[in-house]
Protein backbone atom coordinates (compact mmCIF):
# COMPACT_ATOMS: atom_id res chain seq x y z
CA UNK A 1 0.00 0.00 0.00
CA UNK A 2 1.47 3.39 -0.86
CA UNK A 3 1.65 6.35 1.77
CA UNK A 4 -0.66 9.03 0.98
CA UNK A 5 1.13 12.30 0.07
CA UNK A 6 -0.80 15.20 2.04
CA UNK A 7 1.47 17.77 -0.51
CA UNK A 8 -0.63 16.24 -3.53
CA UNK A 9 -3.92 15.74 -1.94
CA UNK A 10 -3.54 19.53 -0.86
CA UNK A 11 -2.38 20.55 -4.21
CA UNK A 12 -5.35 18.93 -5.43
CA UNK A 13 -7.64 20.28 -3.32
CA UNK A 14 -6.82 23.70 -4.09
CA UNK A 15 -6.33 23.52 -8.02
CA UNK A 16 -10.58 22.23 -7.59
CA UNK A 17 -11.07 25.04 -5.70
CA UNK A 18 -9.26 27.69 -7.88
CA UNK A 19 -10.34 26.25 -11.28
CA UNK A 20 -14.30 26.76 -9.75
CA UNK A 21 -13.42 30.53 -8.59
CA UNK A 22 -12.04 30.81 -12.15
CA UNK A 23 -15.78 29.50 -13.81
CA UNK A 24 -18.21 31.66 -11.88
CA UNK A 25 -18.98 34.59 -14.89
CA UNK A 26 -17.83 37.61 -14.05
CA UNK A 27 -20.67 40.14 -12.88
CA UNK A 28 -20.00 43.04 -14.04
CA UNK A 29 -19.30 41.18 -17.78
CA UNK A 30 -22.44 39.21 -17.26
CA UNK A 31 -24.64 42.61 -16.36
CA UNK A 32 -23.45 44.07 -19.49
CA UNK A 33 -23.66 41.05 -21.96
CA UNK A 34 -27.12 40.73 -19.85
CA UNK A 35 -28.18 44.06 -20.98
CA UNK A 36 -26.91 44.27 -24.35
CA UNK A 37 -29.35 41.40 -25.06
CA UNK A 38 -32.25 42.25 -23.03
CA UNK A 39 -35.35 41.11 -24.58
CA UNK A 40 -37.66 44.45 -25.44
CA UNK A 41 -40.75 41.79 -25.33
CA UNK A 42 -40.49 38.16 -24.70
CA UNK A 43 -42.91 35.52 -23.48
CA UNK A 44 -43.08 33.37 -20.31
CA UNK A 45 -44.71 30.19 -19.13
CA UNK A 46 -44.99 30.40 -15.26
CA UNK A 47 -45.74 27.64 -12.47
CA UNK A 48 -47.13 29.22 -9.40
CA UNK A 49 -46.95 26.47 -6.52
CA UNK A 50 -49.40 27.71 -3.91
CA UNK A 51 -48.48 26.04 -0.70
CA UNK A 52 -51.77 27.11 1.47
CA UNK A 53 -54.36 25.91 -1.39
CA UNK A 54 -51.30 22.49 -1.75
CA UNK A 55 -51.68 23.44 -5.70
CA UNK A 56 -49.85 24.44 -8.71
CA UNK A 57 -51.22 27.05 -11.29
CA UNK A 58 -49.67 27.20 -14.46
CA UNK A 59 -50.19 30.09 -16.67
CA UNK A 60 -48.33 31.68 -19.80
CA UNK A 61 -48.85 35.35 -21.82
CA UNK A 62 -45.80 37.95 -22.62
CA UNK A 63 -43.99 40.67 -21.17
CA UNK A 64 -42.81 44.24 -23.19
CA UNK A 65 -40.61 47.21 -21.82
CA UNK A 66 -42.77 50.04 -21.71
CA UNK A 67 -41.67 53.19 -20.16
CA UNK A 68 -44.03 52.80 -17.58
CA UNK A 69 -43.12 49.82 -16.50
CA UNK A 70 -42.80 46.12 -17.50
CA UNK A 71 -46.45 44.78 -19.08
CA UNK A 72 -47.03 41.30 -17.68
CA UNK A 73 -50.39 40.16 -20.00
CA UNK A 74 -51.40 36.50 -19.01
CA UNK A 75 -53.11 35.28 -21.81
CA UNK A 76 -53.90 31.54 -20.21
CA UNK A 77 -55.99 30.49 -18.54
CA UNK A 78 -57.49 33.39 -18.13
CA UNK A 79 -56.71 36.98 -19.84
CA UNK A 80 -55.25 39.62 -17.76
CA UNK A 81 -52.91 42.37 -18.09
CA UNK A 82 -50.55 44.04 -15.03
CA UNK A 83 -48.22 47.65 -15.11
CA UNK A 84 -45.24 46.22 -13.09
CA UNK A 85 -44.04 49.16 -12.01
CA UNK A 86 -42.89 50.76 -8.70
CA UNK A 87 -45.36 54.03 -9.16
CA UNK A 88 -48.45 51.52 -9.78
CA UNK A 89 -50.05 51.72 -6.34
CA UNK A 90 -52.59 49.56 -7.20
CA UNK A 91 -50.37 46.48 -7.23
CA UNK A 92 -51.33 44.31 -4.64
CA UNK A 93 -48.23 44.40 -1.88
CA UNK A 94 -46.47 41.23 -2.81
CA UNK A 95 -46.41 42.51 -6.74
CA UNK A 96 -45.14 45.54 -5.64
CA UNK A 97 -41.54 43.99 -4.33
CA UNK A 98 -41.45 41.98 -7.32
CA UNK A 99 -41.99 44.84 -9.68
CA UNK A 100 -38.48 46.27 -9.91
CA UNK A 101 -36.55 42.83 -8.58
CA UNK A 102 -38.13 41.57 -12.23
CA UNK A 103 -37.40 44.29 -14.48
CA UNK A 104 -34.04 44.68 -13.31
CA UNK A 105 -33.84 41.14 -13.46
CA UNK A 106 -34.92 41.07 -17.34
CA UNK A 107 -33.43 44.20 -18.39
CA UNK A 108 -30.11 42.99 -17.10
CA UNK A 109 -29.78 46.12 -14.45
CA UNK A 110 -27.63 43.71 -11.96
CA UNK A 111 -27.26 47.38 -10.11
CA UNK A 112 -30.64 47.98 -9.25
CA UNK A 113 -30.46 44.63 -8.12
CA UNK A 114 -27.69 45.33 -5.52
CA UNK A 115 -30.01 47.71 -3.70
CA UNK A 116 -31.94 44.70 -2.95
CA UNK A 117 -29.88 41.25 -3.34
CA UNK A 118 -26.63 39.51 -2.30
CA UNK A 119 -25.76 38.09 -5.59
CA UNK A 120 -23.55 34.71 -5.56
CA UNK A 121 -23.03 33.64 -9.60
CA UNK A 122 -21.64 29.86 -10.72
CA UNK A 123 -21.67 27.94 -13.51
CA UNK A 124 -19.74 29.24 -17.18
CA UNK A 125 -20.06 32.49 -19.00
CA UNK A 126 -22.54 30.35 -21.54
CA UNK A 127 -24.43 28.85 -18.74
CA UNK A 128 -24.44 30.88 -15.37
CA UNK A 129 -26.81 30.99 -12.65
CA UNK A 130 -27.06 32.78 -9.91
CA UNK A 131 -28.70 32.88 -6.14
CA UNK A 132 -29.82 36.32 -5.18
CA UNK A 133 -30.76 35.94 -1.43
CA UNK A 134 -32.77 39.37 -0.17
CA UNK A 135 -30.49 41.83 1.76
CA UNK A 136 -33.48 44.35 2.40
CA UNK A 137 -35.70 43.98 5.27
CA UNK A 138 -39.34 44.35 3.36
CA UNK A 139 -38.59 42.13 0.47
CA UNK A 140 -37.07 39.39 3.12
CA UNK A 141 -40.72 39.34 4.41
CA UNK A 142 -41.77 38.25 1.17
CA UNK A 143 -39.20 36.58 -0.57
CA UNK A 144 -36.55 34.34 0.86
CA UNK A 145 -34.44 33.66 -2.13
CA UNK A 146 -34.46 34.02 -6.22
CA UNK A 147 -32.63 31.50 -8.35
CA UNK A 148 -31.80 32.61 -12.04
CA UNK A 149 -30.40 30.65 -15.22
CA UNK A 150 -29.29 31.73 -18.54
CA UNK A 151 -26.71 32.26 -21.43
CA UNK A 152 -27.02 35.58 -23.40
CA UNK A 153 -30.12 36.77 -21.52
CA UNK A 154 -32.32 35.48 -18.69
CA UNK A 155 -33.66 32.73 -19.08
CA UNK A 156 -35.12 30.71 -15.68
CA UNK A 157 -36.53 32.26 -12.73
CA UNK A 158 -37.29 30.90 -9.46
CA UNK A 159 -38.14 33.10 -6.49
CA UNK A 160 -38.97 31.20 -2.94
CA UNK A 161 -41.64 33.07 -1.08
CA UNK A 162 -41.49 33.20 2.76
CA UNK A 163 -44.85 31.42 2.61
CA UNK A 164 -43.43 28.48 0.96
CA UNK A 165 -44.96 29.57 -2.24
CA UNK A 166 -42.98 29.21 -5.04
CA UNK A 167 -43.00 30.60 -9.16
CA UNK A 168 -41.21 29.54 -11.73
CA UNK A 169 -40.83 31.11 -14.72
CA UNK A 170 -39.48 30.17 -18.49
CA UNK A 171 -38.73 33.16 -20.58
CA UNK A 172 -37.75 33.27 -24.16
CA UNK A 173 -37.53 36.70 -26.31
CA UNK A 174 -40.19 37.73 -29.02
CA UNK A 175 -41.01 40.05 -31.40
CA UNK A 176 -42.90 42.66 -30.39
CA UNK A 177 -44.90 43.16 -33.20
CA UNK A 178 -45.79 39.22 -32.78
CA UNK A 179 -47.15 39.84 -29.66
CA UNK A 180 -51.38 39.81 -28.74
CA UNK A 181 -53.66 39.07 -26.31
CA UNK A 182 -54.17 35.03 -28.12
CA UNK A 183 -53.08 32.14 -26.23
CA UNK A 184 -49.69 32.09 -27.90
CA UNK A 185 -49.48 28.07 -27.67
CA UNK A 186 -52.19 28.24 -30.30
Amino acid sequence: MRPIHWTMVLISVGMMVSTSAVAAPDEAALAERLAANAPQCGRFEQSRWMADLDTQLESRGYFEHQEDGLVWQTTAPINDRVLLSEDNDELPKGFQVIAPMLGGLLAGDWQRLEKYFTTELSGEEQRWQATLTPNEASIAERLTQLHVRGSQQVDEVEIDFANDDRLSLTLTAADCDSLDDSDPAT
